[in-house]
């Protein structure tokens, strides 16, 4: 019974990870006493959490439609049709949302590197920076591999 009761709140385990990564940059930030490094934190957790609302609204979305907080049930309930058609607006924002989460362009400047001079990344180089933009290329492969459970039918699309 337990293992059914965590597959049907997938979601919330998802929306969990996502605070917890975003508290994991505001302490590091805040660790290095930069007062630079700490203006970037606030205004980069400001950023990322007035995106996680919206994310918030399309996941309750998808809920409602596929009546179930489960990855698999959001796959079998896009088997006649893709939530891709059904919710255009959403898809469209989630993908614009994708794009601002992971600071990719046109939306790389979240922190504004030329005021403030590159938010928590100030104060680390070398190894530590590289984990830091590894988080960032692991946190774009999971959107997108959230994008197409959620809107492109997951698995299914290879059995067309």
């Amino acid at each position: 019974m337990l293992l059914v009761d965590s597959l049907d709140s997938m979601i919330l385990y998802h929306l969990i990870l996502i605070l917890f990564s975003n508290i994991f940059f505001s302490i590091v930030g805040l660790v290095s006493q930069s007062r630079y490094a700490i203006i970037g934190t606030v205004r980069g957790l400001v950023h990322v959490i007035s995106l996680d609302i919206f994310v918030t609204i399309v996941y309750s979305l998808l809920v409602l439609s596929s009546q179930s907080a489960n990855f698999h049930d959001f796959i079998v309930s896009q088997n006649s049709y893709w939530y891709i058609f059904l919710y255009t607006p959403a898809s469209s924002g989630f993908i614009v949302i994708l794009f601002l989460e992971s600071k990719r362009a046109p939306f790389d400047h979240s922190e504004t590197e030329a005021e403030v001079v590159a938010g928590y990344a100030t104060e680390y180089n070398g190894p530590m920076l590289l984990m830091f933009y590894l988080a960032e290329y692991l946190h774009l492969i999971i959107s997108s591999v959230h994008f197409i459970i959620f809107f492109l039918g997951g698995w299914l699309v290879f059995e067309l």
